[in-house]
């Protein structure tokens, strides 16, 4: 039995590496091999069994962990309706990835180093995706005329076949966490680490030339300035008055003009309002499991044919975050994807607010906040769904302001008992 025990505990303690092999199989579903499949889907409850054996439970108590259930409870009730199973089980692995590394790094960092280690190693993750995407990203036209003579300096390795708006959809996270450690960390290191990073991703996300990143970006921007002094919340009513000012000189149509893609009918403004309401159209008709994950195009392409964009175009989502998650999984869906966030934003409340929190837990979680924000903020016009490589990104920084949580209440614990 002590053998038994310290096997467990060792392996509870490096579920973390585990994930590490177990997380890019499962996101990875439909170019890997059944066996493969099964075995990654087979290691993913060994780290939940060993910390039962160990440490008597199966995991730590989050504030996200009712949201999960029920967003995962979704998942499982929407596969009833797809008209595509084979891609919704593909994304139901990747759903089954994303809440594992979330429990695996809630579970796995349990001290201020291990918590400054992970920061280090997303970051560098973030630097990675960043400076790869420079190399895959299809031009964007007609955005941004002055950025479009840096896209013939930039090397060509493989041929460009990302979209430019998936990318801007990714890189956005990194950005104000880099750029809340660059100036907020408490340490020389964190700046030196972060500068060049934020220099990169900076960078790639200004090449993208996607308004809405950007957009959501400066809003970012916006937040992590108010959270260093509460003057800068009169950026807000001044943005609203230029805004309002522009609305009456210049007037909304010529103003809306430029800020919409007319590259193509699907990124134009029209183009978008017909798949949003497309989008409603599927929520009224499924509204209580969804058409399931990848039936977006087959489903509208046979039960809400586009006019404006025409037959022949391919759209795999509704270009809204929001719209596109009530698609897959219906409205209980969407509602527990809403708690899900807000359940976040509570909990890097809590961080913020907290006499417990050092100032290095406060930069890497007003940056984690502030990078969510304009992801959904990006969201509003495009959409990178929940089942997508993205999300590992996105629930990898949901796990690390939970862990955070954790360490906080737990050093905070120590210190009142070592004082009583």
């Amino acid at each position: 039995l002590a053998g038994l025990k310290r096997g467990t505990t060792w392996v509870a303690e490096h579920e973390l590496w585990l994930l590490a092999v177990v997380v890019p199989v499962l996101m990875a579903t439909n170019r890997t091999p059944p066996p493969l499949t099964l075995a990654a889907l087979a290691l993913v409850p060994v780290g939940w069994v060993a910390r039962k054996v160990a440490f008597g439970y199966l995991t730590f108590p989050t504030p996200l962990d009712l949201p999960i259930a029920l967003l995962f409870l979704a998942v499982l009730l929407s596969l009833y309706a797809s008209v595509d199973l084979g891609t919704s089980v593909i994304g139901l692995h990747k759903v089954i990835a994303e809440v594992a590394l979330f429990y695996g790094i809630v579970n796995g960092l349990r001290t201020p180093r291990s918590i400054r280690l992970f920061t280090v190693l997303f970051l560098l993750v973030g630097l990675a995706a960043a400076g790869a995407s420079l190399l895959v990203m299809c031009r964007p036209s007609g955005k941004l005329p002055l950025l479009s003579s840096l896209y013939s300096s930039l090397p060509t390795v493989v041929p460009r076949s990302v979209n430019a708006n998936y990318i801007a959809g990714t890189v956005v996270l990194f950005l104000p966490l880099s750029l809340s450690l660059f100036v907020f960390g408490p340490r020389t290191v964190s700046r030196l680490l972060s500068g060049p990073i934020l220099l990169v991703v900076g960078g790639t996300l200004a090449l993208t030339q996607s308004r809405s990143a950007l957009s959501g970006a400066v809003i970012a921007l916006l937040l992590l300035a108010i959270w260093r002094s509460r003057w800068f919340l009169l950026g807000i009513p001044v943005l609203a008055g230029v805004g309002w000012i522009l609305v009456q000189r210049v007037g909304i149509e010529e103003l809306m003009g430029p800020l919409t893609f007319m590259d193509t009918a699907v990124n134009s403004l029209q183009g978008r309002w017909e798949l949003w309401q497309r989008a409603i159209y599927i929520m009224q008709d499924f509204p209580y499991t969804g058409i399931s994950i990848g039936s977006f195009d087959s489903v509208v392409d046979v039960m809400y044919p586009l006019f404006l964009i025409g037959p022949d175009a391919v759209v795999f989502h509704a270009h809204n975050l929001y719209l596109q998650t009530g698609v897959e999984f219906g409205i209980p869906g969407l509602v527990a994807y809403m708690g899900l966030l807000t359940a976040f934003a509570c909990t890097a409340w809590t961080i913020l607010r907290s006499p417990a929190s050092t100032w290095g837990f406060r930069a890497v979680t007003i940056g984690l906040l502030s990078g969510l924000v304009a992801h959904l903020i990006y969201g509003l016009t495009d959409a990178i769904v929940v089942a997508n490589k993205t999300g590992t990104f996105i629930w990898a920084a949901f796990g690390l302001v939970v862990a955070i949580r954790r360490v906080i209440g737990e050093d905070s614990m120590a210190a009142s008992e070592t004082g009583s």
